[in-house]
């Protein structure tokens, strides 16, 4: 026999109510919103190493906030991932503020972040990254605005610290390699708060006050925080607005500042940065060396050819005998000078001659001749013109003749002439061409071959 289950009748719910006190029971979704309803009051600033990084869904990304002892699920908002300016993956320390809340569904609890950045040194790694962005966009890292380095500096400016390992590694590498140069010294701090403003100070008092060839920034490694006066928008302004080249050597390898990308020359080491600063005076007297063979050689042919050339020359006539030259001149000289004493008489002569010829032309002889030759000549030529201009009359004469019979013959008042006459309507001064555009009592005009009519309309047909 199956065993049947039925539901109370509302009597009876009555009847056991008022028979013995009711219990309060909850749903299991009315507890969860309970307790949504209460975390969702609790905002928390938490700090733990992301974990479980999930960015699958569209609208929300889910991750763990961990720490050595516990874990926090945390959801964030996708468009706020988006926005955030540093890497967010698994194993990033990080600060979250937000507020708690429930996942009803599964009563599962966790943090609604609504704001985060890194932590410690993640934190100065974002700002210096912000930095770079906006040095990088006014162009202070361009190489086109970088100065050359001097090849043989002799003056060299050091700003670093006097108690540090760089300034020692600094001035024995210059000492090695290159003996002339002369350091100078200005020792700062390079790290904690008043770093900054003494660098700027000593690269300004080298720029300006004091010359030098040369200015040298250093000092060792260290952590990021030890490195932050180097990371400065104050120092990277100074060193991008000095005239005198410099050279950067901050840290060890790994460590790139934004000093060093302003520099006109960055090296990964204080002594990496003196061996940049001078050439090396083992390599600078071989090279002397090698250009002292080459010029020596070098001479020693350009002189071998000059002693042939001068040889060649030395045998030339113009050399090997005196007259070669004013010989010729002074058979010249002395042909004029015997010539002089009967100059003036044959010079004379000539003239004379010459006008003679001049008095024998026709010109002289027989003016009258000449002229009316010409007189003949000009005659003969207004004839010509004047024969020209009547012919060309003549021939348009005829043609304006017979434009002017065609023009007769178009006119309408050749047409008058027969007996016709054109008229007009006085009001309008239009042509009356049929009786229905004139009223009875209208004025007219007449015009005739010679002179013209004025009469009223009195009647139409």
């Amino acid at each position: 026999m199956e065993e049947e289950f039925t539901l109370p009748f509302p009597e009876e719910e009555k009847i056991e109510e008022t028979g013995a006190e009711r219990e309060d029971v909850l749903t299991v979704t009315e507890v969860n919103r309970m307790a949504k309803r209460a975390l969702e009051r609790i905002r928390v600033t938490v700090q733990g190493e992301i974990s479980g990084l999930n960015a699958r869904y569209s609208y929300y990304i889910y991750f763990d906030l961990r720490d050595e002892n516990a874990a926090i699920p945390a959801i964030i908002n996708k468009r706020y991932f988006h926005d955030l300016d540093f890497n967010m993956e698994d194993g990033a320390l990080v600060v979250i503020k937000g507020t708690l809340s429930l996942y009803e569904r599964q009563g599962k609890y966790q943090i609604r972040v609504e704001e985060m950045r890194p932590f410690g040194e993640g934190d100065l790694q974002r700002k210096i990254e912000a930095l770079k962005r906006k040095l990088h966009k006014e162009g202070l890292f361009d190489d086109s605005r970088k100065k050359r380095l001097p090849l043989f500096p002799v003056r060299i400016g050091v700003v670093t610290s006097r108690r540090g390992a760089a300034v020692r590694d600094v001035t024995v590498t210059l000492k090695r390699r290159f003996p002339p140069a002369r350091v100078f010294i200005r020792g700062v701090q390079v790290q904690g708060e008043p770093a900054a403003s003494q660098i700027c100070e000593a690269l300004r008092f080298f720029d300006r006050d004091y010359d030098v060839d040369l200015v040298i920034l250093a000092r060792g490694g260290g952590s990021l925080q030890d490195l932050e006066p180097f990371n400065t928008e104050e120092v990277a302004r100074a060193i991008a607005e000095m005239e005198v080249p410099l050279i950067t050597g901050v840290g060890h390898e790994p460590d790139v500042t934004i000093s060093d990308l302003v520099a006109d020359h960055r090296a990964s080491t204080p002594t990496g940065a003196a061996e940049a600063a001078v050439p090396d005076r083992v390599q600078v007297m071989s090279t002397l060396a090698k250009y002292a063979t080459v010029l020596q050689r070098h001479s020693a042919g350009g002189l071998a050819v000059a002693e042939r050339q001068l040889a060649s020359l030395k045998g030339r006539p113009v050399y090997s005998d005196r007259n070669y030259l004013v010989g010729p001149f002074m058979q010249r000289f002395e042909r004029a000078a015997g010539a002089l004493p009967g100059s003036p008489e044959r010079g004379l002569l000539l003239a004379l001659n010459r006008l003679r010829l001049i008095m024998n032309s026709p010109v002289y002889r027989k003016p009258d001749e000449l002229l009316m030759g010409r007189h003949s000549q000009i005659i003969s030529v207004q004839d010509d013109i004047r024969q020209a201009a009547a012919t060309y009359f003549e021939r348009h004469r005829n043609t304006l003749d017979k434009l002017d019979s065609r023009l007769k013959a178009l006119s309408p008042l050749a047409v008058l002439d027969r007996g016709y006459s054109i008229t007009f309507n006085e009001n309008t001064g239009e042509v009356v061409r049929t009786s229905e555009t004139v009223a009875e009592g209208t004025p007219l005009r007449i015009k005739l071959a010679e002179g013209g009519l004025f009469a009223d309309v009195s009647g139409k047909e």
